[in-house]
């Protein structure tokens, strides 16, 4: 700044002690990406020790998922069980069952807190941050081996491990060397590991992102390149200023360890498809009330319900609505969950499949109505509370109410409820 005096280092007396001073720099980041290797898959080869070595698919209607036996003849999760049959006529396709699943998870979820502190925890796979934990660990290559170790011997499962300068890059760098792998990229190796990537590998480049850049003649990280970011944001809108960063093999999204989720989606297909009104809307109630169920054991309510269709022919729907007020009453829940389903059941044709979703979430006790809203709110509450009470002793499937009685004796149960055809976890 003009007419400032100049700045001038004085360094201390001789003899005179050195105030110490701590460094300013701050540590290099540090994430450890741990992918559990063919999820679903892998638990049932671990469950059932006769499935070790065959390939196995999890599913109904569409793999999802299968393990490595599996793959090496061409199968991979989204393909539909009647391909998969033609590509490996000898696979073992199973059901699965989304509770023992949730256990599974967990207790690899736990290694990992054991090791990070900070871990974000998704359906098979979570980050972790690493960063400033040196001392304590020593190399993170030493950290991410204590933590297959340790996930091995407690679940018998096998993980691989990325570690990286950002969340992108650990993940990419874990996907060369899967399964049951360990790698590691450094920041000076990001340039070149990332220019050569098919654009479908970037973070966020879906099919159809890659389809419209493929289109230009935009095949890798490299020729993205090329684009200024103006242009991937008209083409993309505000995800085109990330793809402009990760693309040079930067990402800045941190590690947050949500204690809400985004979403709690609970879904399946049908035995057999299906165009009969009371087994769809059945179900559906079945759905709602697990995911109300969920919502209320993590003390929050949702805004906002989304119903999901797949029918018979491939062809798929979805709409969400907002609720009036955010609420975890399962009445409530149902009653837009079924103005949504009689909006988009429209087509002459069997349901594959359908699906809730719950989002946009608030903590209970945040919102404020009318006193006697208030107070029919409260007996509601109370007695949901009493129903989850008796199901967390007994299962949930001790209680089956409404539409969900026209499923009782169609569908197989067990200690948690009605058996689901298809997996669905809290995301």
């Amino acid at each position: 700044m003009e007419g400032a005096p100049p700045v001038v280092a004085v360094p201390p007396a001789a003899g005179a002690p050195r105030e110490a001073r701590p460094s300013t720099v701050p540590p290099e980041p540090t994430i450890l990406h741990v992918d559990i290797d063919a999820f679903f898959a892998s638990i049932e080869q671990q469950r059932d020790p006769r499935l070790k070595g065959r390939p196995v698919i999890v599913g109904a209607g569409v793999i999802a998922s299968c393990s490595y036996e599996a793959r090496r003849h061409g199968l991979k999760a989204g393909m539909t069980l009647s391909e998969a049959k033609r590509l490996c006529p000898e696979a073992v396709i199973l059901e699965g069952h989304a509770q023992v699943y949730r256990c599974f998870a967990e207790e690899i979820f736990a290694r990992c807190r054991a090791v990070a502190p900070a871990v974000e925890t998704h359906l098979d796979e979570a980050y972790c941050d690493l960063t400033g934990t040196e001392r304590l660990h020593g190399d993170p290559l030493a950290a991410g081996r204590r933590l297959r170790e340790a996930v091995r011997e407690a679940t018998g499962l096998t993980v691989t491990c990325g570690i990286g300068p950002n969340r992108m890059l650990a993940k990419l760098v874990g996907k060369t060397v899967k399964p049951d792998g360990l790698a590691r990229i450094t920041a000076g190796e990001a340039d070149t590991f990332v220019r050569d990537l098919p654009v479908e590998r970037i973070l966020g480049v879906g099919h159809a992102h890659a389809k419209t850049l493929r289109s230009m003649n935009v095949r890798t990280a490299g020729d993205m390149r090329a684009l200024p970011i103006e242009a991937l944001e008209r083409l993309f809108g505000a995800p085109g200023r990330l793809l402009y960063e990760r693309c040079r093999g930067r990402d800045t999204a941190v590690v947050t360890e949500r204690e809400v989720p985004l979403t709690i989606s609970r879904e399946t297909s049908f035995h057999r498809d299906t165009a009969d009104r009371a087994e769809i809307e059945g179900m559906l109630e079945y759905l709602a009330g697990r995911a109300c169920r969920t919502a209320r054991e993590l003390g929050i309510r949702p805004r906002t319900v989304a119903v999901r269709l797949r029918y018979s022919d491939g062809e798929g729907d979805e709409q969400a609505r907002s609720l009036r007020q955010p609420s975890d009453a399962d009445p409530i829940v149902l009653g837009l969950a079924l103005e949504t389903l009689a909006r988009l059941f429209h087509r002459r044709v069997a349901l594959h499949l359908v699906g809730l979703t719950l989002s946009n979430f608030v903590r209970a006790g945040g919102e404020q109505g009318a006193l006697f809203d208030e107070r029919e709110a409260g007996r509601r509450a109370a007695l949901y509370r009493a129903f989850d009470g008796v199901r967390r002793t007994f299962g949930h499937g001790v209680l089956v109410s409404g539409r969900a009685l026209h499923l009782k004796g169609r569908l197989d149960e067990d200690e948690h409820g009605f058996v689901l055809r298809t997996p669905s976890l809290t995301k």
